[in-house]
C-alpha cells in the first residue's frame, strides 16, 4: 500500500526547483556522513528527510535540519513548523545551512551527486538498496534524469549552527493555545554566535 501510494502521487514532471535544491542539500550532507562513517547503512538510516519527518537527519538524542538558500535570499532560510528547531527532547540539535548558486551546464548536478553516493555504497548491498528507496520516497525517479542533467549547483558557503538557548526560533512551548501552522524565516547573519565547527558536529554524531 505504501508503494502504491508513492507511485500514485509521483509528480510526472519531476521535482520542483525548490525540491531539487532541498534534496541536493540533504544529499550533500549525507555524502559527508558516508565519507566519515564506518557503518554506511546506519548513515543512510539517519537520513529521515526523505520520509517527511520533522527534521532531515536524526538518531537517538541528536538531529540536524538542513536548509538551502539561493539567489537573492542566500542569507534567509524558511522554517516550516514550530517543532523543526525545538530541541526540547534532544541533547543536540543543529541547523546546517548551505548556500547554493544555480548554474546551467556547470558544477555538480542532482544526478551526479546521487551517482556519487551510489558509487560509495556500491559494495554495501543493504545500504545501497535503502538509499534507492529513500531517494524514491523523496520523489527522485530515474525516468526524470534528463530533467536534472543541465542544472548544476555551486556551493557558495556552508555553516553549522548549534540550536540552543536564545537561538532565533519559535518553539512549540511558545505557541499560544489555538495557534497552528507556524512558518517563519531566519536571517542567518543574526546567528553567527551559534556557528560550530564541522568536526565538532561529526565527533558528537559519529564519534
Amino acid at each position: 500500500e505504501k508503494w502504491k501510494s508513492l507511485l500514485t502521487n509521483v509528480n510526472k514532471t519531476g521535482l520542483s526547483p525548490d525540491s531539487q535544491r532541498g534534496l541536493f542539500g540533504e544529499l550533500y550532507l549525507l555524502r559527508k556522513f558516508l565519507n566519515n562513517s564506518i557503518n554506511l547503512t546506519e548513515a543512510i538510516v539517519w537520513w529521515v528527510g526523505a520520509e517527511k519527518e520533522v527534521r532531515d537527519f536524526q538518531s537517538g538524542n541528536w538531529a540536524i535540519e538542513v536548509k538551502t538558500s539561493h539567489g537573492n535570499n542566500h542569507q534567509k532560510v524558511m522554517i516550516s513548523s514550530e517543532r523543526q528547531l525545538d530541541n526540547s527532547n534532544l541533547e543536540n540539535l543543529y541547523l546546517y545551512h548551505i548556500s547554493l548558486e544555480k548554474l546551467n551546464n556547470s558544477d555538480e548536478t542532482l544526478n551526479q551527486i546521487i551517482d556519487s553516493i551510489k558509487s560509495i555504497l556500491s559494495s554495501q548491498t543493504v545500504a545501497f538498496n535503502k538509499f534507492l528507496i529513500k531517494i524514491f520516497e523523496a520523489g527522485y525517479l530515474d525516468i526524470h534524469r534528463e530533467l536534472y542533467d543541465s542544472v548544476g549547483y555551486q556551493i557558495r558557503g556552508e555553516n553549522y549552527y548549534k540550536v540552543e538557548n536564545d537561538f532565533p526560533r519559535i518553539c512549540e512551548r511558545d505557541i499560544p493555545m489555538g495557534v497552528g501552522d507556524i512558518k517563519y524565516s531566519i536571517i542567518m547573519s543574526q546567528c553567527d554566535n551559534y556557528i560550530i565547527e564541522e568536526n565538532l558536529v561529526f565527533n558528537t554524531i559519529i564519534g
